[in-house]
């Protein structure tokens, strides 16, 4: 399923660019073009991120 209609990108696609390196709703916009016609999924890329950082603290905390 497409997060970014206009540009026909997936979640797999942002999860690609948050593993590449991206903190940020624009510094994925900035690597894919997620988020720069219609605005409309700007909310799902938040969410994604957030979600990532969720998993990250959680692989962190058992790795302790």
């Amino acid at each position: 399923m497409y997060v970014c209609s206009c540009h026909a990108l997936t979640h797999n696609h942002i999860e690609a660019e948050i593993a590449a390196g991206a903190r940020c709703t624009r510094e994925i916009s900035a690597a894919c073009r997620a988020g720069t016609d219609c605005g409309g999924c700007v909310r799902n890329i938040s969410a994604i991120l957030r979600a990532s950082r969720r998993n990250e603290n959680i692989e962190l905390e058992t790795a302790v």
